[in-house]
């Protein structure tokens, strides 16, 4: 029960019925970091039904740092680079491997349409894991991400919407999704105090601002703006100090994400203008979160991209997951091509859009993405 309810300390109790007002799960558990919320998904799916799970062949690399955590085997579908979700064809050459989940990653706040991936699954036996952790915000339908797998996971780490400095959730949506979680609801370990993540907290409010978009450049070691693989670290429950400051200040992620939709809106206006981006297509009736707001770009533009970083422009992932060595021990997939996958680690890229960019800075995005009509 412990794991259920934080222990009993009043942040975390908070956290969670926050969580349920807002999701309405039928199980939920709170960790100590988003990815440790997928691992525990992965675990407790493969407890009951072992066998291989589906992945992005292009998504954030802690997916395979929860895979690995949880010592399953991994197969990987392809992408629609014009929308980001699963490739049909790739989805059912997957579930024809036998995969028991299908991890469904809604990048950027971007939702993915899910009625034929609940068919194809269907059809197969397998679940899906709705890994919404970059869904602050966003909705489908009448509901957040997160709410259209058996399983949802959340992040509250830094740059997720709804932060703590760190921390996370999984959430079960139906009767498999709770037969699942409550297999796993007791494995996270205690909590850290969390002055670590009290200190990430405060660095990502400073580091946000766009006056400092250039500090990762001149400062490497702190690896900001990379992304990197990280080792599985145990799971733990949800620390102290990100509990509190995700009790006081979770009323304002979605006042947060308004001004991320006006400000993602309000770039998509040049963005179509211009041919040298391609802006990626959202499902009808659905409510983007525009964490960041993706694009992909034609070859001549491409080189254009490292001059915009001072803007807040990033690169997005850089390789797909079949590149990334760690995975090799999990899948065959290693070295395979995924065609839009390698497409997109080359050509998306994402454009700030948080509460503290001023008008002088998405005046100065604006120019940028114009100057690569000439």
């Amino acid at each position: 029960m412990a794991a259920l309810t934080g222990g009993g300390r009043r942040p975390a109790q908070r956290v969670g019925d926050l969580v349920r007002q807002r999701y309405s799960p039928k199980g939920l558990v709170l960790t100590n970091s988003g990815t440790g919320a997928l691992t525990l998904a992965l675990k407790g799916v493969h407890d009951r039904r072992p066998g291989p799970v589906a992945l992005p062949a292009y998504s954030c690399f802690d997916v395979v740092t929860a895979a690995a955590g949880a010592r399953v085997a991994v197969r990987l579908y392809d992408l629609d680079p014009g929308t980001l979700a699963p490739d049909p064809e790739s989805l059912r050459a997957c579930l024809r491997e036998g995969v028991t989940a299908v991890v469904v990653a809604p990048l950027y706040g971007i939702p993915i349409e899910m009625d034929l991936i609940d068919e194809l699954t269907s059809e197969h036996g397998a679940i899906i894991i709705e890994d919404a952790a970059q869904g602050a915000g966003a909705a489908l339908g009448d509901r957040p991400l997160g709410c259209r797998g058996s399983l949802g996971v959340l992040s509250f780490g830094r740059g997720k919407g709804v932060t703590g400095g760190a921390g996370g959730g999984l959430i079960a949506n139906d009767e498999m999704g709770r037969e699942v979680l409550a297999e796993v609801a007791d494995q996270p370990g205690p909590p850290r105090r969390g002055l670590l993540e009290l200190t990430i907290a405060m660095a990502q409010w400073a580091l946000s601002r766009p006056s400092l978009y250039a500090l990762p450049q001149s400062l490497p070691f702190l690896q900001l703006g990379e992304t990197l693989y990280r080792s599985p670290e145990p799971v733990r429950e949800l620390a102290r100090a990100a509990a509190a400051i995700l009790a006081k200040t979770w009323e304002l992620s979605e006042a947060e994400a308004d001004i991320r939709r006006t400000h993602g809106e309000r770039l998509l206006a040049p963005l179509k203008q211009v041919s040298a981006f391609r802006t990626i297509r959202t499902p009808v009736g659905s409510r983007p979160g525009y964490l960041r707001l993706p694009v992909t770009l034609s070859d001549s533009a491409r080189e254009k991209v490292d001059g915009a970083r001072r803007l807040g422009v990033m690169p997005g992932y850089p390789k797909p997951l079949s590149e990334l060595a760690a995975l090799a021990p999990l899948s065959p997939d290693v070295g395979c091509k995924f065609q839009a996958a390698s497409a997109l680690a080359g050509r998306l890229v994402t454009l700030p859009t948080h509460g503290q960019l001023r008008e002088a800075d998405l005046g100065a995005v604006e120019r940028w993405i114009l100057s690569l009509d000439r």
